[in-house]
């Protein structure tokens, strides 16, 4: 019985410690949002931010801002990252629209090493002038809000979400609530003019995929090799997420956070031989 008793006593304080190793993917790295901005909006958690619209909440500067949300067909933000971060890690969430007509109502967007020129979000990622600045912008052909979300009984918010774990962060430095032809109906913070759509970093697009012989027909065979595991790691980045109602969980298939995963994993498993081996030697000595 005593035996037994340590044997179970050991095993569950290694599955224990294996499962510590092992860290949660789910929550993204914080927005670290500019201080005029946090005076005018809520950050309900940490990878979460949004700003209000609406008659009913008399603390909410932002309730007449708009005199009609039935004219808002999107939003941008502008947000500032570490740049190497951005091109090798990448980053992935969404920009939302929240109200009592249309509940949540996510658009995706990717930047960095998680643009799929094969995937277009309906969220786009553009380049600014200032290196590491980029505005995340959604602009659809129909209006995101009714005009009842205006109302005094109702609510309209406009947000972004981040997915990806493991950057350093991401500054959120600028907010603009777009009309249908793009003009600005509010605006807020340092917003930075936007230039092309960002492309996939250089080092992804570079890799030349054959070498051929003077005759053409032939290929080194260690260079396909390296762009088959390129490609791979390309599409491996992608994101993908999943919202219910008006909650707002998503989850990263990033490399870097699968390594780290599987790493811990592998700690846990070496943790948890050693519980094992030294059960075994306590069995040994009572013999």
């Amino acid at each position: 019985m005593k035996i037994s008793k340590i044997l179970a006593g050991m095993s569950a304080a290694a599955i224990v410690a294996s499962m510590a190793m092992i860290p949660a993917s789910a929550a993204g790295t914080k927005l670290n949002v500019s201080d005029d901005l946090l005076k005018i909006a809520r950050q309900t958690q940490d990878d979460l931010f949004a700003v209000y619209f609406n008659g009913k909440d008399e603390d909410m500067p932002n309730k007449d801002a708009i005199a009609d949300l039935g004219t808002v067909y999107g939003a941008s933000f502008t947000i500032k990252v570490d740049n190497n971060d951005w091109n090798t890690i990448g980053g992935g969430g969404s920009i939302n629209f929240n109200s009592a007509s249309g509940g949540w109502n996510a658009k995706d967007w990717a930047g960095g090493s998680w643009v799929e020129d094969d995937k277009p979000k309906d969220t786009l990622c553009y380049t600014t002038d200032e290196e590491g600045t980029y505005v995340l912008e959604y602009l659809g052909d129909a209006p995101v809000f009714a005009t009842t979300d205006g109302d005094a009984d109702n609510y309209a918010a406009v947000g972004i979400n981040n997915w990806a774990a493991d950057l350093k962060g991401i500054d959120v430095v600028g907010i603009k609530v777009l009309g249908a032809d793009g003009n600005a109906l509010f605006e807020a913070g340092s917003n930075k003019d936007k230039k092309e759509v960002q492309k996939k970093p250089v080092a992804e697009e570079s890799s030349s995929g054959t070498d051929s012989t003077a005759s053409g027909t032939e290929s080194k065979k260690d260079d396909s090799k390296k762009d088959d595991k390129s490609s791979a790691a390309a599409t491996s980045t992608a994101a993908t997420s999943s919202k219910s109602g008006t909650t707002t969980t998503a989850t990263s298939s990033a490399a870097a956070s699968d390594s780290v995963a599987a790493t811990g994993a592998t700690a846990g498993l070496a943790l948890a031989g050693v519980a094992l081996a030294g059960a075994a030697i306590v069995i040994s000595k009572r013999k």
